[in-house]
């Protein structure tokens, strides 16, 4: 049976279904997913360029280990100074919203290092890292989105319940992050939570992407979205002018501390 796609989801979704069966032909992908052959190929291509799967006599093989799929552990190490100064700017704007849907990144968790403990706040989440952290306090109402524990990043609930869950919240605020951004748009290294992402950033009244400067043109491999939910990006530094204007001509807002911000060459 064909399975309709937007353009937007089709690399991550095809990879899921090989993932799902480990090994699948390249003509048995084309025909679930009402496509030709040649385009499968080309998103094939691209995964296996990352890392993610192997071909073989016309067959996609998953990878054993893929490289691309980080644990949440092992993010929380890289670049914390730089979390550390997103999350000084984006306090303000969560402490400004009574219900928010927050991502499963090291990045938001940074952010709630900053709460202050009698803060009254609803959060949505699908993490467990964030359930753990929050668990305690007595003035956050905390939601769970039901779901299997992702074995890629040990942090994210992601199943069809989840997803199904996710369609029925609205919020006042998103606050997500990612694995790279860039002019078109901005991406995971994983597809664990993106279906959740799409649909909370389509929930929320408004979102914000917190991302580092290091993610900026950086290769991301499943794109999330194209800029057209979000309304404020969070970085800690200038990453491009040019792509600065840009982003403002699509009424992105766009904040990182002006002082410290390093100027990269046009």
């Amino acid at each position: 049976m064909a399975c309709p796609m937007k353009s937007a989801s089709r690399q991550s979704l095809i990879y899921d279904y090989i993932k799902k069966h480990s090994e699948v032909s390249i003509n048995h992908i084309a025909q679930y997913f009402n496509i030709s052959p040649v385009t499968v190929r080309r998103y094939v291509d691209k995964l296996e360029q990352n890392g993610l799967v192997s071909r073989k006599y016309g067959k996609a093989l998953i990878a054993d280990n893929s490289k691309a799929e980080l644990s949440f552990y092992y993010r929380s190490m890289k670049n914390e100074e730089n979390k550390q100064a997103i999350a000084q700017l984006a306090l303000p704007h969560l402490l400004r919203a009574s219900s928010v849907f927050l991502d499963a990144s090291t990045t938001v968790l940074e952010l709630l290092k900053l709460l202050p403990h009698s803060h009254a706040l609803t959060v949505y989440t699908a993490s467990s890292v964030i359930l753990s952290y929050l668990k305690d306090r007595p003035n956050v109402t905390l939601f769970i989105m039901g779901g299997y524990l992702s074995h890629t990043d040990g942090a994210t609930l992601d199943s069809e319940t989840t997803v199904n869950t996710a369609r029925q919240i609205f919020v006042d605020a998103a606050f997500i992050s990612c694995g790279g951004f860039s002019a078109e748009g901005f991406f995971d290294n994983a597809t664990t939570g993106i279906e959740v992402k799409r649909i909370m950033l389509q929930n929320s009244v408004h979102n914000y992407l917190l991302a580092d400067h290091t993610k900026f043109n950086s290769n991301g491999i499943f794109l999330v979205d194209t800029w057209a939910p979000i309304q404020t990006l969070i970085c800690d530094a200038s990453f491009g002018k040019k792509t600065e204007r840009l982003l403002e001509t699509k009424d992105v807002d766009i904040e990182y501390p002006k002082a410290g911000s390093r100027n990269i060459p046009l």
